[in-house]
C-alpha cells in the first residue's frame, strides 16, 4: 500500500527509485539543490547516490569543485610570482631608477670663447698687462655661476649644453649619486602584500573549495 511504502521512506528503511524522487520533488516543490542542502553532510551518502538524480548532482558539486580549485590555485601561483617578481623589480631598482650621475657646468661660455675659457682664460689673453688680466679675472669670477645637473645614466665624462648667451660644458663629478625613490617602496610593499596574499590562498584554498563528501 502507498502509505506503508510513505511510512518506509520516512524511517529511512527503503531509497525511492528516480521516478519517485522526480515526484517528490515536484510535490514539495523543491529543487534538487534545495533539497540535497540540509542533507550535504548527511551519513546516509552512499545510500542517497542510488538514485541516479541525487548522484549525478554529487558528481556535478565534486566537478565544479574541482574547476574552483584549480581557479584558486593558479591564482595563487599567480599572485605568488607577480609578487616576487615587483618586490625583485623595486629591491633592484628596475623600474624606477634610484641612481643618478652629477655633471657640474661652470659658467656660460661666449659663442666665440674656447670651451676651457674658465680654466685657461689666461692663455688667451693677447695684452698682458698686470691691469688687463686684473679686469679679466674679476670678469671671469663674475662669470661663474654653478649650475649642476642630474642624470640617470652616464653620458661620458663631459657634454656641452647650448644656452641663452652661449653654451655651458657639464663635467661629470667622480662618483655618483644614490636618491631613495618612493616607487621602488611601493612596488616592495605591493610585492609582498600579493605575495602573501598567494600564500593564503593556496594555504585557505581545501576550505574554499571544500565539496560534498
Amino acid at each position: 500500500m502507498a502509505w506503508v511504502y510513505i511510512s518506509k521512506l520516512e524511517n529511512d528503511k527503503s531509497i525511492p527509485s528516480n521516478e519517485i524522487f522526480r515526484s517528490l520533488l515536484i510535490a514539495l516543490a523543491l529543487s534538487i539543490d534545495e533539497f540535497m542542502e540540509p542533507l550535504v553532510s548527511s551519513h546516509d551518502k552512499t545510500r542517497l547516490m542510488q538514485i541516479p538524480d541525487v548522484e549525478l548532482w554529487f558528481k556535478s558539486k565534486a566537478v565544479k569543485s574541482s574547476a574552483a580549485q584549480r581557479k584558486i590555485i593558479y591564482l595563487a601561483m599567480f599572485l605568488i610570482a607577480f609578487g616576487c617578481a615587483l618586490f625583485y623589480a623595486g629591491h633592484k631598482n628596475y623600474v624606477f631608477n634610484e641612481r643618478f650621475y652629477e655633471y657640474k657646468s661652470t659658467g656660460v661660455i661666449k659663442t666665440d670663447e674656447p670651451l676651457n675659457v674658465f680654466t685657461h682664460w689666461s692663455n688667451y689673453i693677447i695684452e698682458s698687462s698686470r691691469e688687463k688680466r686684473e679686469e679679466k679675472n674679476r670678469e671671469m669670477l663674475a662669470r661663474r655661476v654653478p649650475s649642476f645637473k642630474l642624470m640617470d645614466e652616464y653620458v661620458g665624462e663631459s657634454f656641452v649644453e647650448e644656452v641663452e648667451g652661449g653654451k655651458r660644458v657639464y663635467n661629470a663629478n667622480e662618483l655618483s649619486r644614490t636618491m631613495s625613490h618612493a616607487g621602488n617602496s611601493w612596488l616592495e610593499f605591493i610585492g609582498i602584500f600579493a605575495a602573501v596574499f598567494g600564500l593564503v590562498f593556496a594555504v585557505f584554498e581545501p576550505k574554499l573549495t571544500r565539496h560534498p563528501q
